[in-house]
């Protein structure tokens, strides 16, 4: 007997420093259970978990399809896996990667916080969008003075252009050629922004 309680004491503390989540769940939806990571991923103290329900902790979460995904298997005894957005109650937000399981006690869950590899992510996507929008206003904003540039250019190689001609096609070139010059300067300024906002 003593033995055993031993292995279970060995058993509660390897898993109360592993760096993945554990809790265990009751049919009654308390917290029976909590490792050291689950107590830093929720923000509260192990013993204002312990016994309490996850709808007295997590006013609200009853009407998530988290809960609903727990009610699932808890009833019909399957496992689960669930990407979860959590907001915490001072509306900041983490995400986690959940493995849930049916034991005899009732839901076992794996948690692992993947909110940095989450916001790596959202980094790269918002990267590709601006290169995208760069991309956009690149073919908008340049095509016009070029094809302004290149339609001036036919009219010098007409014969009877005057030199009252190619007073006005100097000044539409300077005027085209303003243009680009600026765009590329809020270009550069676009660029150095997307590289900022990417490595933040």
């Amino acid at each position: 007997m003593t033995g055993e309680l031993h292995n279970q004491k060995g058993k509660a503390s390897t898993l109360d420093n592993l760096i993945e989540g554990f809790q265990l769940i009751g049919f009654d939806w308390r917290y029976l259970y909590v490792n050291d990571s689950v107590v830093k991923h929720s923000k509260f103290k192990k013993e204002e978990l312990l016994g309490y329900t996850m709808m007295e902790k997590y006013p609200g979460i009853e009407k998530t399809p988290l809960f609903d995904l727990l009610k699932i298997c808890m009833k019909e005894r399957c496992a689960e896996f669930f990407e979860n957005e959590f907001t915490y109650q001072d509306n900041s937000k983490g995400w986690f990667e959940l493995r849930i399981q049916p034991v005899p006690e009732g839901l076992f869950i794996l948690s692992i916080d993947i909110t940095e590899r989450k916001k790596a992510q959202e980094k790269k996507l918002e990267y590709i969008q601006g290169l995208e929008e760069m991309l956009f206003m690149t073919s908008h904003q340049v095509r016009q003075p070029v094809t302004q540039m290149l339609g001036m250019t036919s009219l010098i190689d007409r014969k009877e252009c005057t030199q009252e001609d190619l007073l006005q096609i100097s000044i539409y070139m300077k005027s085209s050629l303003n243009s680009l010059n600026q765009f590329t300067k809020e270009l550069t300024q676009f660029l150095h922004e997307l590289q900022d906002r990417a490595n933040t």
